[in-house]
């Protein structure tokens, strides 16, 4: 279970007030910030006692029947790569007038974050789409290519990511507050995986295509956050 953010907040407080040039003070408070984060699983070193937390929301997709793998895909690739959290959730969406029991989306992140993590899987269910159009004349499982996209488009953004221990100190303590913040707005939640690709000719096309594609920026990024692909 994720430690609430208030709790993560107390131990950068703490983390703080161990500065103190009170030996006394700074001690009991680097005692306490470690007990707290013992008790609750938060990694310390993680942490930057400076930073603010940051502000969240979630924004929600239309309700569908169901949510098809293309969106699944998508949906993958923002959270890893693009600094937010989709849920899966129960919606209500109308058939002919009628109230049916479907699926959609929430998006939990910082305003910025969503947005450019909406404008991300929009594209790529477009893409997924377009690019299948293009070939099912000569490949048959829209599945296996599919998920061959998301395999060569989900290698390509890995392979510029900045290194491993780089990445952690960015996204350890948004991971934490993400968590607090599903737990109080949105539920308990649980995994679903993916199918296995059972065509090999479809899939290797598919990661051919992954790799070839480009995320153009629709949006105004931060500087730090790329979204265009070399």
């Amino acid at each position: 279970m994720s430690a609430p953010a208030e709790i993560v907040e107390r131990i950068k407080k703490l983390l703080r007030l161990a500065r103190s040039a009170n030996p006394h003070e700074a001690q009991l408070a680097m005692q306490r910030a470690l007990q707290l984060a013992e008790e609750h699983r938060v990694a310390v070193d993680a942490l930057n006692p400076d930073a603010m937390a940051p502000l969240l929301t979630h924004q929600d997709t239309d309700s569908l029947a169901r949510l098809g793998y293309d969106r699944r895909f998508a949906a993958i690739i923002t959270q890893r790569f693009f600094r937010v959290r989709p849920v899966v959730r129960f919606a209500v969406h109308v058939v002919d007038g009628w109230p049916r029991g479907g699926e959609k989306l929430s998006f939990v992140g910082t305003a910025s974050d969503i947005e450019i993590a909406l404008y991300v899987y929009h594209f790529l269910v477009r893409h997924f789409g377009y690019c299948w159009r293009l070939h099912r004349g000569r490949l048959r499982n829209r599945y296996s290519y599919v998920h061959g996209m998301f395999e060569g488009l989900y290698t390509k953004l890995a392979d510029a990511e900045p290194p491993a221990a780089e990445r952690k100190a960015r996204g350890t303590e948004l991971a934490l507050s993400m968590d607090g913040y599903i737990a109080q707005h949105i539920g308990e939640t649980s995994s679903k995986g993916m199918a296995d690709p059972s065509a090999a000719a479809a899939r290797y096309a598919g990661y051919i295509r992954g790799r070839q594609t480009e995320i153009r920026n629709a949006v105004k990024a931060p500087a730090e956050q790329t979204l265009a692909l070399a």
